[in-house]
């Protein structure tokens, strides 16, 4: 694992090795999994929320989550008391970003919020350390519009559960350096996370975007009664799923033949969804309070009396999943 070196004087270009300190703003479901990510990368990390309960909320669920690493065998049981007491939260947000070399933002995808965000964070921060945000929606021009040295604005999109799955999108907005990108992707190397640089702001980056097409036609399939949502979920885990958790869409069909691809694509792309409204049974759902395990239905029935420790114990169970299949395709010692 990386660990932190020795304070050294910094160079006005700053390389992956002059990155010894971490802060995350917002400690919320993908904050505290993103600060997970740095602490058992080696990395002291500063956490920041504007609530006190919060925060010991978060470091409650990074011990939690650790154990959990360690219990699967990808870290030592030794690993996990270190990695915590590495962990400093704060409510002040100049404490946060002081001396802070690699900043993320994790906040509410609300986007007067995060501009001004970043505008403080900007007062506070060292003049040489790269801004971050885990936006998923939003646009790193806009988010920055306020900032005056745009150059070491960033995307780094994570995907929930951020401490588990292994790809972060890097994107780049108009006046990112190349040399911020590259740094963003040598220090989520370091965490062993899969970086993907994505070249030029799009709405949804890479990811996003082929996952709503999929689940566009899976609300159709739903919507239609072609099939049950378990066989709906069993056609995907079972095949299409099953290949691309080993390899990517494009190599399957490079391996499969493009001129068989292009025959399959001609045949059905005109049979497919290509609606740019939900379907009514999906809005319908929703209208009706049916969010899911949340509320106890969803495309599937729970129990009524669906108690917070059995969600719990359904996204533990989730991760415990994720993680074998982590340490299976992914994980390097």
């Amino acid at each position: 694992m990386a660990q932190v070196g020795p304070e050294k004087k910094r160079s006005r270009k700053m390389r992956v090795e002059d990155i010894r300190s971490i802060s995350v703003l917002g400690a919320g479901i993908m904050g505290h999994g993103i600060a997970q990510a740095f602490l058992m990368g080696g990395y002291p990390v500063r956490l920041y929320d504007i609530k006190d309960a919060i925060l010991d909320t978060a470091r409650a669920h990074i011990r939690k989550n650790m154990e959990m690493f360690a219990q699967e065998g990808l870290l030592e049981a030794s690993e996990v008391p270190p990695a915590v007491e590495r962990l400093f939260t704060t409510t002040e947000l100049a404490l946060a970003v002081e001396g802070a070399d690699f900043i993320v933002e994790a906040a509410p995808e609300d986007l007067p919020l995060k501009q001004e965000l970043f505008a403080r964070v900007e007062s506070l921060c060292p003049p040489q350390a790269v801004i971050a945000t885990n936006t998923s929606s939003l646009t790193l021009s806009a988010i920055g519009e306020k900032v005056k040295k745009k150059d070491r604005l960033v995307v780094t999109h994570w995907f929930n559960p951020p401490h588990i799955v292994p790809t972060v999108e890097v994107v780049r907005g108009p006046e990112t350096t190349q040399e911020t990108m590259e740094l963003a992707v040598a220090l989520l190397e370091r965490i062993r996370k899969m970086p993907v640089r994505i070249q030029k702001e799009l709405p949804g980056f890479i990811v996003n975007r082929i996952q709503t097409a999929l689940i566009r036609e899976v609300w159709d399939l739903y919507a239609q009664g072609v099939a049950s949502p378990e066989d709906i979920d069993k056609a995907v885990k079972g095949s299409v799923g099953f290949r691309l958790a080993s390899i990517g869409p494009l190599l399957t069909a490079d391996l499969g033949g493009l001129d068989l691809w292009l025959r399959v694509y001609d045949n059905l792309v005109h049979e497919i969804s290509s609606s740019t409204e939900a379907p009514k049974a999906v809005r319908d759902m929703v209208s009706q309070g049916h969010y899911g395990i949340k509320s106890g239905k969803g495309f599937y029935d729970y129990a009524l009396d669906f108690s917070k420790a059995e969600l719990d114990e359904a996204v533990r169970r989730r991760d415990k999943e994720f993680l074998k299949r982590l340490k299976d395709l992914y994980w390097k010692a």
